[in-house]
This record gives structure tokens, sequence and C-alpha cells, in this order.
């Protein structure tokens, strides 16, 4: 009988966890969004500041940055093309994972001028091009 009281505690306390309400949704998706937020301005900013000698590079860049964020905008927009309260409670939480999901995609994009390519990799463009 303690055993089975035990694992209902317990059964209970795991589940409590897991059950959030809307707000709670809502406010851990938006969270990750700005983290992965933050994250892509970080990236952004280290390879500002370590092509900063690389003037044509990191005018391109920018101008590509300021197209992505349109790109991201529309991309949205086009996902998601009705008024807001058509898509029901959890609407906050999809589009704050469609958010994340995209600008993770753009942080991976970016990455490369921060890791480098593969070792051989003849198409480097202007990776590893600080000058």
């Amino acid at each position: 009988m303690k055993y089975i009281i035990i694992c209902l505690l317990l059964f209970a306390a795991t589940s409590k966890g897991i059950a959030q309400t809307q707000a709670e949704m809502n406010k851990q998706a938006n969270e990750a969004y700005k983290t992965a937020d933050k994250q892509l301005n970080d990236i952004y900013q280290n390879i500002m500041k370590d092509y900063s000698a690389n003037k044509t590079f990191t005018t391109n860049l920018r101008d590509a940055q300021r197209l992505w964020i349109q790109f991201r905008d529309a991309q949205v927009k086009a996902m998601y093309p009705e008024p807001a309260k058509n898509y029901g409670s959890m609407f906050p939480v999809c589009k704050a994972n469609y958010l994340t999901e995209l600008t993770t995609q753009r942080i991976e994009a970016l990455r490369v001028w921060i890791n480098g390519l593969p070792p051989g990799e003849t198409c480097s463009g202007s990776v590893g091009a600080r000058h």
C-alpha cells in the first residue's frame, strides 16, 4: 500500500511539472525565441567585429541581414496570413516557435564565418577573408 501511495505522489509531482497554463507556454516559447534572437545578434556582432577590416564583406553582410529580417517577417506572414484570433489560443506559441526555427536556421548559416569551412573546401568565398 505504501508503494502505491509513493508512486501516486511521485506521479502527481512529476505531472505537475508537465502541465502548463497557456500563459506559461506562451512565456516559455517567447523566451526561447528571445534566446535564439540574442544568440543570432551575438554571432552577427562577432562576425562584424572579426571581419571589420573587410569593408566590402561587412557592407554586404549588413545588407543580407536586413533582407533576412524582411524575409523572416514575410515568412511568418505567409505561414500565418490570417488575423491571430483565427489560429486559436496556441497562436502565440506557434508563432514564437516558428520565429525560433527561422532564427536558428539563420544562426547556422552565419556560423560558417565564425567556425570556418571543412579542410579542402574550395568554394570558401568570403569565409576567413578578414582583411
